[in-house]
């Protein structure tokens, strides 16, 4: 029973760190693109996004925003965690956003047991 508490006590404190992980948010200009007016044009993706609809583009983890008062696109990514103990798994860009991103292999520091963390 001392070792249960021990594992729920240190995936627990995992947990806590990955919630405080915030995700990455950038901004990028939108460019005026005469073919589609009053959005946001990514020239990236190829995109025209309609204001404050979440875009989740193939390839990439992450999602983007239109927010056409500013002329600005917004895109959220993965938070950067580093996690005693872990060991991050590869990210699989076949799933959207946030299910993409990466996961943890994690060692209770007490018992040696293995157990995965999604943040």
């Amino acid at each position: 029973m001392y070792a249960q508490k021990n594992v729920c006590v240190s995936l627990a404190l995992i947990v806590c760190l990955a919630c405080l992980a915030e995700a990455a948010v950038y901004t990028q200009p939108s460019i005026f693109h005469p073919a589609h007016p009053g959005k946001c044009y990514d020239k990236l993706t190829r995109r025209a996004m309609l204001p404050n609809k979440e875009y989740k583009p193939k390839g990439f983890c992450a999602v983007m925003t239109c927010d056409i008062e500013t002329r600005q696109i917004n895109i959220e990514t993965c938070p950067y965690i580093e996690m005693p103990g872990c060991e991050e798994l590869p990210s699989d860009l076949n799933w959207s956003f946030p299910k993409c991103c990466p996961q943890f292999k994690c060692v209770d520091f007490k018992t040696g047991k293995e157990f995965v963390v999604s943040v």
